[in-house]
């Protein structure tokens, strides 16, 4: 059925505001609606005009609570504003000093694997390295060639050059290797060997010894700065450990504050001086939790509210808008209401059909399954991640195979089939 709804005008002192969303409207279901446009009728009103000031500070706790595993399961006690904000504050110049730490060994460990894979295939080249960089006299290229155009070139050109190819390293499609030859054949050599599809590798000046003894070099640094990373990592998990109450109790302190903020988006307020401001709230709520929130607030004199067409005939704000549709059904069809959401939820003033789908959709589903122990596995499956999961389809999977119109159809179709096939061992 749709849940019959009250629009409610909330009115009060301008600075009580806070109060108020988180003393009576945080316990209530509501539906708001921009004051404003709800009554163009009302002169002399203007929006709640106010910046959020904890949109930034929220986003960096919900940076904070996102890293944290099962953060929901965490209990903490209450934290004032002015707490959650200064330990945010501590919080985030502590992790700025991680990341940076963090960030510097990421970059020294991609600038390792950049100068390993430069010189891995060199590395079998017992010379120094700087040596044939600094040469003068003797022209020099490292490089790579692949294999088919290297067997070409040593089979029909190579021994007509004045040049000396030193092989160094191989795969399945390159060979690595480095050539000489003298400055004034350079050009010449350079054109033959360009023709073989040869791409030269860029050696920078920065390694010290035989290419062998700078690749193991470089591999111990290399291992050193992963660990060194890997320790920054643990570091900063340990900090997410040590300080999840306090993400946890400032993030809730941020979002609960930050929400009153978004609900003044919706405000409006009358002319006046400060002390003389109201504001107005208008919005939707369930007949019940109209009644309910009047009461609970009948003896707070800094908070006025109507329910149109309740206390005055002649107040109707909202008319002209469509109340929201709230459904409200049987704990074993309310799964169902996923289909009616999918589709479109009906108008307020027309018909629920969640019950018309979970029956015929049960219905079916019993006609077309008949295995009795794997509907009693569905049901517990379905019923326990329903349960604590609240994933909606499993609800509704527990739902159909233990309707009673599943198993009464489960049993005849069962029957139904032992009698219209004999036993497989009877088959020839």
């Amino acid at each position: 059925m749709i849940e019959k709804m009250k629009f409610l005008s909330i009115t009060g002192p301008k600075t009580d505001i806070d109060r108020v969303v988180n003393t009576y409207l945080s316990k209530y279901e509501i539906h708001l609606e921009n004051a404003l446009s709800e009554l163009t009728a009302v002169e002399s009103l203007s929006p709640f005009m106010e910046i959020n000031p904890y949109k930034e500070a929220l986003a960096t706790a919900n940076s904070f609570y996102e890293e944290l595993k099962s953060p929901e399961q965490i209990s903490v006690k209450p934290m004032d504003v002015e707490k959650a904000l200064d330990t945010l504050r501590r919080l985030q110049a502590d992790s700025q000093e991680l990341d940076r730490t963090h960030a510097d060994l990421e970059s020294q460990l991609a600038a390792l694997d950049e100068s390993l894979r430069v010189i891995r295939p060199f590395r079998n080249i017992n010379y120094n390295l700087s040596s044939i960089l600094k040469f003068r006299f003797i022209h020099y290229r490292f490089g790579r060639i692949e294999k088919e155009y290297y067997q070409k070139f040593e089979k029909y050109i190579y021994e007509n050059l004045d040049t000396i190819f030193i092989k160094c390293d191989e795969d399945d499609q390159y060979i690595w290797g480095v050539y000489f030859v003298p400055e004034h054949e350079a050009q010449k050599v350079k054109a033959v060997y360009s023709s073989m599809h040869f791409e030269r590798i860029y050696m920078p000046d920065t390694y010290e010894g035989t290419a062998k003894a700078a690749f193991e070099q470089l591999t111990q640094k290399r291992n050193r700065a992963a660990g060194d990373l890997a320790s920054a990592d643990q570091k900063k998990a340990d900090f997410l450990l040590r300080n999840k109450k306090d993400i946890v109790a400032a993030r809730n302190a941020i979002a609960q504050l930050s929400g009153n903020f978004d609900v003044r988006r919706l405000a409006a307020c009358t002319h006046g001086d400060d002390k003389d401001v109201f504001y107005i709230l208008c919005g939707w709520m369930t007949e019940k939790d109209a009644h309910s929130f009047q009461a609970d607030i009948k003896d707070d004199s800094h908070i006025f509210c109507i329910i149109d067409g309740e206390d005055d005939e002649h107040f109707k704000p909202g008319l002209h808008q469509q109340p929201p549709t709230k459904l409200k059904n049987p704990k074993l069809f309310k799964p169902f209401e996923m289909y009616i959401k999918m589709y479109g939820l009906p108008a307020y003033n027309e018909m629920d059909p969640t019950w018309f789908v979970a029956l015929t959709y049960s219905f079916i589903f019993g006609a077309m399954f008949g295995d009795v122990g794997q509907g009693l596995l569905l049901f517990i499956g379905g019923f326990l991640l329903y349960k604590f999961k609240h994933i909606t389809l499993a609800g509704i999977i527990a739902a159909q195979v233990s309707s009673p119109q599943s198993s009464d159809l489960c049993s005849e179709v069962s029957l139904d089939l032992k009698m219209s096939y004999p036993p497989c061992g009877s088959v020839r």
